[in-house]
């Protein structure tokens, strides 16, 4: 392996984790933006947007770069090809976190008083997992860590059941209140961008496992998956 190349993968790796770190950074602000209905908060996640996705075309290019360049194979080339995959995922979930900053705005724009909004426990606990989950991801990229990420495509089905919840807590909730129905809605939509963030973490570590081990494990963990719901 030439000093060029190292040089290289470094340059690649460096990227992606600054790019991790900042889609780390909006989900933990559109969380707390959350669970404080804080409007500025929430503006500040939405304007930092255009930065992520900044960063996710220059890794790309970065990487397209590296494979013309130095032709790698094997696991140099398994290397290449997730960073790339894996800074598409972090953009995707840097959206989610605006989506979730948008629902804020919308939440204290309505005129509903800020005391009569209560998050249910389900989200509270989703939100926190998948913050959790996303963590977990880039330090298992950082550690070429392949255990770790099997064990957050298993706990991907918690989120799922977590989501689940939110319905019942729907249902029940304008059963009581149908006034309240515009803001439980919207705390509906929110809870589903929490469970696709969680979707891309699961995301992410499957690319992780296949760079570390060489195994494509996504439609089999799926078939899995669906063996386990119909059991």
């Amino acid at each position: 392996m030439t000093r060029h190349w190292i040089r290289q993968i470094e340059a690649v790796r460096s990227h992606l984790l600054s790019m991790g770190t900042h889609a780390e950074t909006q989900v933990n602000e559109a969380t707390r933006a959350l669970h404080d209905l804080d409007r500025d908060r929430a503006l500040n996640v939405i304007a930092e947007d255009d930065q992520l996705d900044e960063m996710d075309i220059a890794l790309e290019e970065e990487c397209l770069h590296s494979i013309a360049l130095f032709q790698p194979v094997a696991s140099d080339l398994r290397l290449i090809v997730s960073s790339m995959s894996v800074g598409h995922e972090l953009e995707r979930i840097g959206d989610l976190a605006v989506n979730i900053a948008e629902s804020v705005v919308r939440l204290r724009d309505s005129g509903v008083a800020t005391s009569q909004i209560v998050l249910p426990e389900c989200l509270k606990q989703a939100n926190h997992q998948a913050a959790e989950m996303l963590r977990k991801s880039l330090d298992a990229f950082i550690q070429q860590d392949a255990s770790t990420c099997r064990d957050l495509i298993l706990q991907d089905r918690e989120l799922d059941r977590l989501h689940r919840q939110i319905f019942e807590w729907l249902k029940e909730g304008i059963s009581k209140n149908p006034a309240d129905l515009d803001w439980m809605i919207e705390i509906t939509g929110i809870s589903k961008h929490i469970e696709r963030i969680a979707d891309h973490v699961t995301n992410i570590a499957e690319i992780v496992i296949y760079w570390v081990e060489g195994e494509i494990v996504r439609h089999r963990q799926s078939s899995d998956g669906d063996e386990d719901a119909a059991s």
